[in-house]
């Protein structure tokens, strides 16, 4: 009887073995696909964080948003905490908003419309024609989460735009551009 359970011991952890190496397998070669040619298969991400930043001579814009509490203090104000929306996304928004190209869509809100005739045509708008509200909009989110008497409820909220020309790793803080809403 004792070499009877012993086999099917034998048998059973040699049958769990073939199955976690099948397993093991199966999550390590997608896996290791991924990671040789540098592509994303779904659900197994390349590690691409250890490469190169790209081509350094491109150079890059990017935004960031700060608020004026009442207090005077200058607080740095991350859209992704104030809406729960992926960051990126916020940042597209942005520069689709200073760039005026919710005008040129193919059907533009009847407002904008307005606002376009209004300066004679979208090509006249003033650059970031509707930057403003969406500042004070999220201005006004973080507001509505703080208590009416608090010092750290914000009184203007400011957009800056850095550009980085890419020659060398360095300089990111090239400040090229301001805009500031009152709120």
């Amino acid at each position: 009887m004792t070499g009877d359970v012993r086999q099917t011991t034998r048998d059973g952890t040699r049958r769990l073995r073939v199955r976690y190496a099948l397993l093991t397998a199966a999550l390590f070669a997608p896996l290791l696909y991924s990671f040789l040619a540098v592509r994303n298969v779904y659900p197994f991400a390349a590690s691409t964080m250890m490469m190169s930043g790209g081509d350094p001579g491109r150079g890059a814009t990017f935004y960031r948003l700060r608020g004026e509490t009442v207090a005077g203090e200058s607080i740095d104000l991350p859209p992704a905490q104030l809406t729960d929306a992926l960051s990126w996304r916020h940042w597209s928004l942005v520069g689709a908003v200073v760039e005026n190209k919710q005008f040129t869509i193919h059907s533009p809100n009847p407002a904008n419309l307005m606002l376009a005739d209004a300066a004679g045509g979208v090509e006249r708008l003033p650059r970031a024609a509707r930057l403003p509200e969406l500042l004070r909009a999220w201005g006004g989110i973080y507001n509505s989460r703080l208590p009416e008497g608090s010092a750290k409820r914000l009184r203007a909220v400011r957009l800056d735009v850095y550009r980085w020309d890419g020659r060398a790793y360095e300089d990111y803080e090239h400040l090229v551009e301001s805009w500031r809403a009152e709120l």
